[in-house]
């Protein structure tokens, strides 16, 4: 299972949606397991990863993109 949190070190808050979704995509793209997010500007609760190569945003229903 993985940690999430924001950049200051608290844990983010995250709809249960939202951290199935980042645990599939912290597993696929091999990260570490204190992963950080940052809340995405405009995105109504949506939060942004960065996976390495690029961004991915996880929405507030699980839904993943780039």
């Amino acid at each position: 299972m993985y940690r999430f949190v924001y950049s200051t070190g608290w844990t983010a808050s995250l709809t249960p949606a939202q951290f199935e979704a980042l645990n599939g995509v912290a597993k696929r793209w091999n990260l570490t397991h204190t992963v950080e997010v940052q809340p995405m500007f405009g995105g109504d609760g949506a939060v942004v990863v960065n996976v390495g190569t690029m961004y991915l945003a996880v929405e507030t229903d699980g839904y993943v993109h780039s």
